[in-house]
């Protein structure tokens, strides 16, 4: 073969099926090699591009997965967290309820427990003997459950108050909110719930002889005074009185029973600006709102038990004790710090109560005036109407002042006219002028002082107003006066400009002048 030989292959195409007879038609046709080399290289091209797309399309789809999967998360996250916040703020919420109930049990049992204590004490002032009966020794067993069902209450509300701690500061475990200080506290308010007179001894078939002989012991005691030592006191009384120690309950029923402790938003509030809502800033609220009416109850109280301590501590012989009455005269005596002297104390008991009370009475007093001196201060409104009627009659004085200052002056010119300079009544003259003129900077300072007590916010608001405005104006006016400056340089440059142009022509008309001269 002298020729180039063009090899040929057999392909075989599909034919279409709407064709008749396409499924065995065979379409041979004989191409050359280059040409098949082109076709197959376009083939692989395109299955490097389809493969290519199929990898991108597969990257896109799963990178949308990806993206529903993360927003997915997110919102399970935040659906989580809005449920842990719910879940958190009802837990809250339950323990909050549950404190303000045990610690209402706890108030209605330490009241039950004192009361009890002050019959039980009066039953043994009513004997001379102060032999213990069935019924005292009854009321002292029912002290001593009250006080130890108080000591379990004690630790019911301090588990689920460390419990609320922990809600509050997202703890995970109650031990870690069991601090040093809080394990003292709890400690501290066990001994005082603790403390209470204890049934001794019951009494059985040893009194009937002192019943027999009731009525000539009494009329013994009472015939023949026997002197006491300073350090006597009944044993019941020294257990009893500290259980007035427990009212420390009601100022924690105060602070959850109070329109701030109950309230959400103002708990949420206080949170916010790091303010505690405690029993010192529920009684500070209520000092602000109702200041003689707390001062009235807290004297109420004090007084109360105050005169039942001196009664109990305060004895007139061995075995008898001062009525309720001449305590209740000795604590307001010794209250309002006046010391009469016609009744003491006779031990020390006594008289530590009667130093108390003194204290109480010195702080007291201290608020009182404070509460007084507040309510006599005027409002700003009252403020107001009273300095304007002041002004007002200042204004009245100053006028008549100055009327009276031309009159002097109009006599004091009359009667230079006349040549009366030595007269008496030129010199009275003279004197009310320069008194009227005294009285008029005297009234001038009174009106200046009115002016600077009245300042308040309103005023400093409206000379912070009147102090922008006159900035206002002066900028204005030093705008304008910019723009003035501006002109007046602007019509220099002209004139300035003009007198140039002038001289250009000038020395042209004597440049041309010249040689007509020298012609």
């Amino acid at each position: 073969m002298t020729s180039v030989e063009h090899r040929s292959i057999a392909l075989n195409f599909p034919v279409p099926e709407d064709q008749p007879n396409a499924n065995h038609i065979e379409c041979s046709h004989k191409v050359p090699l280059k040409s098949v080399s082109i076709i197959s290289r376009r083939i692989s091209q395109l299955s490097l591009h389809s493969r290519r797309s199929s990898k991108q399309s597969n990257e896109t789809i799963s990178e949308n997965k990806l993206r529903q999967k993360s927003i997915l998360k997110r919102r399970s996250g935040k659906t989580l967290s809005m449920e842990l916040v719910s879940y958190g703020l009802s837990r809250r919420r339950k323990l909050h309820v549950k404190c303000r109930q045990v610690n209402d049990i706890m108030c209605a049992v330490s009241f039950l427990g004192i009361i009890l204590m002050i019959i039980d004490n009066e039953i043994a002032f009513a004997r001379f003997d102060h032999h213990e009966t069935i019924s005292t020794w009854l009321l002292k067993l029912t002290i001593t459950i009250s006080s130890m069902v108080l000591i379990g209450l004690v630790l019911y509300y301090h588990y689920y108050e460390i419990n609320l701690y922990c809600a509050n500061n997202s703890i995970e475990h109650w031990r870690v909110g069991l601090t040093g200080k809080k394990l003292l506290s709890i400690i501290l308010e066990i001994v005082i719930c603790s403390i209470h007179p204890i049934p001794r001894h019951f009494p059985i078939g040893q009194y009937s002889h002192d019943e027999r002989n009731i009525v000539n012991s009494t009329k013994s005691y009472q015939s023949t005074a026997i002197p006491i030592a300073l350090t006597y006191v009944p044993v019941d009384v020294a257990l009893g009185l500290p259980m007035f120690g427990r009212l420390y309950l009601w100022c924690r029923y105060i602070t959850f029973h109070s329109r701030l402790a109950r309230d959400t938003s103002l708990q949420s509030l206080g949170y916010l600006n790091k303010i505690s809502i405690d029993f010192i800033f529920v009684i500070k609220t209520y000092f602000q709102q109702w200041p003689i009416r707390c001062l009235v109850i807290f004297c109420t109280m004090v007084f109360l038990i105050g005169s039942w301590s001196l009664r109990a501590c305060d004895v007139i012989s061995d075995n008898e004790h001062i009525s309720i009455f001449a305590a209740m005269w000795l604590f307001i005596v010794t209250f309002t710090t006046v010391g009469y002297g016609d009744v003491t104390p006779a031990t020390y008991c006594g008289r530590s109560v009667a130093t108390i009370a003194s204290i109480i009475g010195i702080l007291v007093s201290a608020l009182l005036i404070a509460v007084v001196s507040q309510k006599l201060i005027m409002s700003r409104w009252e403020r107001y109407v009273h300095n304007f009627v002041l002004n007002c009659e200042l204004a009245k004085a100053r006028k008549h002042q100055a009327a009276n200052i031309i009159i002097n002056a109009w006599k004091m010119w009359r009667l230079t006219k006349m040549h009366k300079y030595n007269s008496i009544q030129y010199i009275q003259s003279q004197q009310a002028f320069f008194k009227s003129i005294d009285g008029i900077k005297y009234i001038k300072q009174k009106q200046r002082k009115l002016n600077d007590n009245i300042v308040g916010l309103a005023e400093l608001l409206m000379i912070q107003r009147g102090t922008s405005t006159v900035l206002d104006q002066s900028v204005e006016q030093m705008n304008t006066m910019k723009q003035k400056i501006d002109s007046v340089d602007e019509k220099l440059d002209a004139v300035n400009q003009t007198v140039h142009h002038i001289q250009n022509t000038l020395s042209l008309l004597l440049d041309r002048i010249t040689p007509l001269e020298m012609v």
